[in-house]
């Protein structure tokens, strides 16, 4: 067989080139990785998914005002243009809304969770390393409330937690006033509470959580269940019993139809 002329040689090395560079190098066949738009993402998939960065050193992290939130608190720049409007004008209708959590950390999420695994961190006042000394049953007690470190869509920059986690809170006074505001308006600014109370399986009602749907819907409906695998969910306390449960179906799926 005769050899190609090293001219030919080179046009078909550059035509590969340009091929791989329009495809941006991904699979497509089935079962393959998606291909990742780069303005969703502002460091590698998996580690944004996973919580694994430092938002204040990250792009496209921005740090919330402190007219907004308590403390030091972080989010994705689109979703906090859009909270910082939806806070004003929810003040302007005499409706105080004060974010106090927003992004969190693998790490930040592991401290909370080893914390209450060990008992050290008591949820409701409750021991739970007390109350449930199988720690398959201390892992749904936890996820009553609280996700596991990688699960968290508090890692994603697009959700925060208004005013107080008690639910008694939402219940009476100023908290009913917030609550009703959000429901007939936040949409308006592109968020939705993230666990409503007609949902089947999951976290209990939490209608302090909110989050912004256009960026968090797409990372959940067209990246985590592809980036995120079982192995990945390690580093905590009573990580291999969290991945006996359906924890995938229940806690990262179990949200409000609106961020699906």
């Amino acid at each position: 067989m005769s050899q190609l002329h090293p001219k030919y040689v080179l046009i078909l090395l550059v035509l590969a080139s340009l091929y791989l560079a329009a495809s941006g190098g991904q699979e497509t066949e089935e079962g393959s990785a998606k291909p990742v738009r780069n303005d969703l993402f502002p460091i590698d998939p998996k580690s944004y998914l996973l919580g694994q960065f430092r938002p204040d050193t990250t792009g496209d992290f921005v740090r919330l005002p402190g007219k907004l939130t308590r403390g030091r608190a972080y989010l994705r720049s689109e979703a906090a243009e859009a909270l910082e409007r939806m806070v004003l004008a929810a003040r302007d209708a005499g409706i105080h809304l004060t974010v106090i959590s927003a992004t969190r950390t693998f790490r930040q999420q592991r401290v909370i969770w080893n914390g209450k695994f060990t008992g050290s961190r008591r949820s409701g006042g409750r021991n739970l390393a007390r109350e449930y000394p199988d720690s398959t049953e201390r892992c749904r007690a936890i996820l009553q409330y609280s996700s596991a470190p990688g699960t968290s869509r508090h890692h994603w920059g697009t959700d925060v937690d208004f005013n107080s986690t008690d639910p008694a809170y939402w219940r009476i006074g100023s908290g009913v006033a917030a609550l009703h505001w959000l429901d007939h308006n936040a949409h308006e600014y592109g968020f939705f509470m993230a666990y409503p109370p007609d949902r089947e399986h999951g976290y209990r009602y939490e209608p302090w959580h909110w989050s912004y749907q256009s960026l968090a819907g797409v990372l959940l409906r067209d990246y985590y269940d592809h980036v995120v695998s079982d192995e990945d969910l390690d580093g905590f306390l009573g990580a291999r019993h969290f991945r006996r449960l359906p924890w995938r179906e229940w806690y990262v799926n179990g949200v409000s139809k609106a961020l699906k």
